[in-house]
């Protein structure tokens, strides 16, 4: 020894004479790491439920696909509005248990300013197209006169 420290050599020796599969520091290390993780599976109820749905989707998908060639499954795709809805429930799913698990937040809803920005555009279209324009301002102009009148 030199000044306290162990040579190369002897460390290499006591490495190959412990008889430890994964050294305890290991071990340790991989518990702190995986301590939020196995946290939040335990005690976050969202996430288990991001996790159910995932599960039960991804079953209905493969139960409903079971069998079929690749070209039947994109035209199932393609055509079925339930099994595109099944996938985008499991992607959604998926994506939102995902940012869960790494501790980000999620929003939920929020389809609410999607709704009111659709219904908007749809109103804008209306008033604003040459074609519906006139009409659509008439009918609005009489429906604000029997309201206030």
């Amino acid at each position: 020894m030199f000044f306290g420290r162990k040579s190369r050599a002897e460390r290499l020796k006591e490495r190959a004479e412990s008889r430890a599969v994964i050294p305890l520091g290991t071990l340790a290390a991989a518990y702190a790491g995986a301590r939020p993780l196995l946290e939040r599976l335990l005690y976050d109820d969202d996430l288990r439920d991001n996790i159910r749905t995932f599960i039960e989707a991804a079953h209905n998908i493969l139960q409903e696909l079971s069998g079929e060639r690749p070209a039947e499954v994109v035209a199932r795709l393609w055509d079925d509005d339930k099994l595109r809805r099944q996938v985008e429930t499991a992607a959604g799913a998926a994506k939102q248990g995902s940012r869960r698990l790494r501790g980000e937040r999620v929003r939920e809803g929020g389809s609410g300013k999607w709704l009111l920005l659709l219904l908007g555009a749809g109103a804008a279209f209306l008033f604003l197209n040459p074609k519906t324009g006139p009409e659509a301002r008439r009918l609005a102009r009489e429906a604000y006169s029997a309201v206030t009148g």
